[in-house]
């Protein structure tokens, strides 16, 4: 006999609390914190089964606003957008090796110049809420740091791994902040981390803060598929 795992039972309960009505469509849930006082159960446990309640369709996640159960017409059976995980996973993989080394590189030899265009897209990234050119900064986060190695072999690798892959960095970053139930600002964190081992000339450091950041979104794959 298999014995259910909490979240699942979790997600049984909010799932029937939708399907009753009690939460109607458009309703916003409570907060994680709420709900694990209410089922009296740990946060990871909601936060898995709002995980698995998203995969079904019936809620979806607006970033920094919120869960909300899902209207009509919103079901979807699959995690937001990624129909190859397996490819996904190995693109994953490639830019760990390709952009661990980078940022190692990228401390060592970055000018001034590099240094201030790497900065420019941070405040740009800061600024900005709008998840479409959040994600296009993000991207010109990594290939400054590609080009700051001064090897332009390094560049055209990784320009040819996104264009390669098409959506695939849009979705590793909502799956990532849908995983980890964070905010853009979480991800504004690790990038600035980044930035700064990087400006310090910390080559270790920038590579283990790079591959650390690259690995949770890895992780987070892992856990949805």
């Amino acid at each position: 006999m298999k014995i259910r795992k909490t979240y699942e039972l979790v997600a049984d309960s909010i799932r029937e609390n939708i399907e009753k009505g009690t939460w109607p469509p458009g309703t916003k849930l409570p907060s994680v914190e709420k709900l694990a006082e209410q089922f009296q159960v740990g946060r990871s446990s909601i936060r898995e089964a709002l995980m698995a309640l998203q995969a079904a369709g019936l809620v979806r996640v607006r970033h920094g606003g919120g869960t909300f159960v899902s209207e009509p017409g919103e079901t979807s059976r699959t995690p937001p957008l990624v129909t190859d995980a397996g490819r996904l996973t190995q693109w994953l993989e490639f830019r760990r090796i390709l952009e661990t080394e980078s940022a190692r590189l990228a401390a060592q030899r970055r000018t001034a110049a590099q240094l201030g265009q790497l900065r420019a897209v941070l405040d740009e990234m800061e600024r900005e809420r709008d998840e479409t050119i959040l994600e296009q900064a993000d991207r010109r986060f990594h290939l400054l740091i590609a080009q700051a190695t001064a090897n332009p072999w390094i560049g055209h690798a990784l320009e040819n791994v996104f264009a390669s892959m098409g959506g695939a960095m849009r979705e590793s970053r909502r799956l990532w902040l849908f995983g980890e139930r964070a905010e853009a600002a979480r991800l504004m964190e690790e990038h600035r981390a980044i930035f700064e081992r990087i400006e310090a000339g910390d080559a270790d450091g920038a590579a283990k803060t790079m591959e650390g950041h690259l690995v949770k979104a890895a992780r987070t794959l892992r856990r949805w598929f």
